[in-house]
């Protein structure tokens, strides 16, 4: 057997164990992978269109409760086996030299530094967490993103050397990843507030479960990745077909984030890949003058319809006050930091932020729960600081009385347990029924029995097909107490339950927090996050590589390159969005940004020899 087969038989294994353990039925996800391998081994290209699809769109969590391991995750180990057995890259794909080099080691040293600090930090830790923010292993899940980048790397850098287009190939990919969200968003919309009524509050979150603690996620990833909607000019009549149709569900989508630095980020990213489109058809493109204006004009005409609703007048009348929680939030994460020279070169390590302030902090601390055992069995204890609900999504019958039962300890009097049933995907609850009880005798378990009317619960749907979803959640009725449950179940008048693992056998499988309090969670800008959990040297290295990834896309743009424009207007989207928000804290938005970096360094490179009619997929 070549070599080369041994890296693909060793990312079998956890592909095959994660669909072992996988919560929902594992069938469909197999067979997407296995149909994915089979095409990759057809095209190897095949991963620039599909890793900056799924990765955005195909998130599951809502429903299986992961929330470290990812569906995503499976396909970039699918990736990878496939290519290093299909076409290996070659040494000169696996690291540039020079200054791009030089960045990327530094990159690397200031994860690898940082996540070596994060994984041995006692801070916060009591022995068993299984909030993964307040676990050492946050740090791996936040190492994830660059790491996948980076082994993505030598076959992007593959791809450019051979044909010259795997910016362009990246550019498809992260335009059907759009896609996916904007369909995700326009049905959420659809759902639950109308898809043209802009004056109710509520803010979309597609496919971002990391929004479950708050976070303009979705609309930092729709600003970044838009001006990719203009390289479908790029593929034909097919493309141009379809980019005038994308770019106005992106531009929607962007609209009902309702997201004030979105709006910005968005109107940086568009405005820089018009300018730059816009150069390199005074360079002799003139085909490209006719679409060189369209994201500014486009951006610009949707963000000021929406600004003009009543939801974001109401959005930029608090920017004052707004910013004011802000700064003092900036302060407030700050303010617990070490002192010294390995705090400010290497910060406080990866994935620490929120065990910081657990352990230091007076305000601002983040709720933690566990997966708890004793002689009868698992159960959670939740240590609520913060309004913390831990839900479930279910399936109802239409009507009928529902019996909820479960058996619960509180620490105190006060410590009493709500039960709330609602329609609901992420933040916002509607049609909601809710019970709650209190200790009887605190310290010991007692049980919970209640019901529920499940009529009109999910009955609002699309084409009677899709419905709402609804979710079971329960959480703690004061703030600072500590409850314990166990043994939750819901049933139907028929008896049947409705719930997967109410005893926690399985860890909480199925099951997700959320939480309404989103300051315990991150300091409210990137730059400053980087530097908390990274130091001087993290914040460099981020900055280096989004210098030189904008450096590439603006070289390529005046050399004639269409994609250096788009390339380089989605670098400064994302450091306009780093502003306001933590970005990086989301791993599949950290891959993307780093893949787009990657993609502006290569463009930096000399083209091929090899002429565009000869390339092939």
């Amino acid at each position: 057997m070549p070599l080369r087969f041994l890296p693909a038989l060793l990312c079998l294994p956890p592909i095959v164990w994660a669909l072992a353990v996988f919560p929902l039925p594992p069938w469909p996800l197999a067979a997407a992978i296995v149909v994915y391998a089979a095409l990759l081994w057809r095209w190897p290209v095949a991963f620039l269109l599909v890793i900056p699809a799924v990765l955005p769109a195909l998130d599951l969590g809502l429903w299986t409760g992961w929330t470290t391991v990812e569906v995503p995750d499976l396909f970039a180990l699918a990736t990878l086996g496939v290519l290093i057995a299909r076409s290996p890259p070659g040494p000169r794909d696996m690291f540039p030299s020079g200054w791009m080099g030089a960045i990327l080691l530094l990159l690397i040293l200031s994860y690898a530094v940082s996540a070596t600090i994060g994984l041995t930090s006692p801070l916060g830790y009591t022995g068993h967490s299984d909030n993964p923010y307040l676990r050492p292993d946050n740090a791996l899940r936040l190492l994830k993103g660059p790491l996948e980048a980076l082994v993505l790397l030598p076959f992007l850098r593959q791809r450019q050397r051979v044909s010259g287009d795997a910016a362009v190939w990246l550019g498809w990919g992260l335009a059907a990843g759009l896609a996916g969200v904007t369909l995700e968003t326009i049905v959420e919309r659809a759902l639950f507030v109308g898809v043209m009524d802009f004056s109710i509050d509520y803010r979309v979150v597609g496919p971002f479960i990391s929004m479950r603690i708050g976070g303009g996620h979705i609309g930092a990833y729709i600003a970044m990745v838009l001006p990719f909607v203009l390289s479908l000019g790029l593929a034909g009549v097919l493309g141009w077909l379809l980019m005038p149709l994308l770019g106005v569900g992106g531009a929607y989508s962007l609209a009902v984030t309702f997201a004030r630095t979105a709006y910005a980020a968005a109107l940086g990213s568009c405005g820089t890949a018009g300018v730059g489109l816009l150069v390199t058809a005074l360079r002799g493109k003139r085909a490209l003058l006719a679409f060189a204006i369209i994201p500014i004009v486009l951006v610009l005409g949707v963000i000021g319809a929406a600004a003009s609703s009543e939801m974001m007048r109401a959005r930029f009348s608090t920017l004052a006050e707004d910013l004011l929680t802000r700064e003092n939030n900036w302060q407030t994460g700050w303010a617990v930091r070490d002192t010294g020279i390995l705090a400010d070169v290497f910060g406080m390590g990866l994935g620490t932020y929120q065990r910081t302030m657990l352990s230091r902090a007076t305000l601002e601390r983040p709720s933690d729960l566990s997966v708890e055992h004793d002689a009868e069995g698992a159960f959670v204890s939740l240590h609520a600081l913060t309004p913390l609900y831990l839900g479930q999504k279910v399936v109802l019958p239409p009507e009928g009385r529902l019996h909820l039962s479960l058996r619960f300890r509180g620490d105190t009097p006060t410590a009493g347990i709500s039960f709330i049933l609602c329609d609901k995907i992420l933040l916002y609850s509607e049609n909601c029924r809710s019970r709650q009880a209190t200790p009887s005798t605190p310290g010991q378990w007692q049980t919970v029995t209640t019901s529920l009317l499940s009529n009109g619960l999910g009955s609002a749907s699309i084409a009677g097909v899709l419905p709402r979803p609804v979710e079971l959640a329960v959480y703690a009725t004061t703030i600072g107490t500590t409850i314990a449950f166990r043994d939750v179940s819901l049933r139907d008048p028929a008896g049947h339950e409705l719930l997967a693992n109410g005893n926690f056998s399985h860890g909480l499988d199925r099951w997700l927090f959320t939480d309404d309090d989103h300051l315990a969670w991150r300091i409210k800008n990137q730059y400053l996050m980087r530097l908390f959990e990274m130091g001087f040297v993290g914040l460099a290295s981020l900055l280096a590589v989004c210098g030189f990834g904008l450096a590439g896309g603006i070289r390529a743009g005046l050399r004639g390159d269409p994609m250096g424009g788009i390339v380089a207007g989605a670098v400064v989207s994302f450091l306009i969005s780093g502003i306001s928000d933590d970005v990086l804290e989301v791993p599949k938005i950290a891959t993307l940004l780093f893949l787009i970096c990657f993609a502006g360094m290569t463009l930096w490179e000399v083209k091929p020899s090899r002429p565009p009619s000869d390339r092939s997929a």
